[in-house]
């Protein structure tokens, strides 16, 4: 089978072979999602940023989410107690800081959600994350 272009330009085994060992091509961890800043993001994006943030970072407190994400500290709490809410990602309390971490479950989401912008970069449907 051909190789496919994934939407940053490297080649990517094909879908059929990819399923031969069901490994995702987002695992390991690297700030994989960029998006173009011209573009408003979704909510759905805003959140992948966000696990994304948190699978690579060590310092998980909402002012470096914030920071990192460009959103408001309120808007970076919204998002982070969503993920909490549906069990992405843990929030634990230490010394009056929250830190947040990825669940085994955030990892797998996070995962598919990035296979899923793959196959819809393949077939120039990326615009379809962005308002």
């Amino acid at each position: 089978m051909n190789d496919h272009t994934t939407h940053n330009g490297n080649s990517k085994r094909s879908i059929a072979d990819n399923n031969l060992d069901q490994k995702s091509v987002y695992s390991q961890p690297s700030h994989e999602y960029q998006y173009d800043s011209r573009k408003k993001r979704t909510e759905l994006g805003q959140l992948l940023q966000i696990l994304e943030y948190i699978r690579s970072s060590d310092n998980t407190q909402i002012s470096s989410i914030a920071r990192s994400n460009n959103m408001s500290h309120d808007a970076a709490t919204r998002n982070c107690e969503k993920l909490v809410n549906v069990g992405l990602v843990t929030g634990e309390t230490n010394h009056d800081n929250k830190r947040y971490k990825l669940t085994s479950e955030g990892r797998s989401f996070l995962n598919d959600c990035r296979n899923f912008e793959d196959i819809l970069c393949r077939y120039n449907l990326c615009h379809a994350l962005y308002h």
